[in-house]
């Protein structure tokens, strides 16, 4: 076996690994956020921080759980076309 073999047979083994576990995640994923936390930002206040499966990062208003904004999911820095209100 070639090394470029080699390595190719590691990389679908390591997909295929990633895809069996992220099925996994899915199936036993649970409505609590995999975290929450209060941050504070200035001029504004102290948010509420969630990261959710799957990979979506939500800030919430503390006293009245008004979502401020959300990104896509997998991609924690790009903003979600449904943005409720701007910080």
């Amino acid at each position: 076996m070639s090394q470029a073999d080699l390595r190719q047979a590691k990389a679908d083994s390591a997909r295929r690994t990633l895809a069996a576990a992220a099925t996994f995640a899915s199936l036993h994923a649970t409505a609590r956020p995999l975290l929450q936390k209060t941050m504070r930002v200035p001029g504004l206040g102290a948010v509420v921080v969630r990261f959710e499966w799957p990979g979506v990062l939500s800030v919430h208003d503390p006293r009245t759980g008004e979502l401020l904004a959300r990104s896509r999911a997998g991609e924690p820095f790009e903003l979600d076309h449904v943005q409720v209100r701007p910080l």
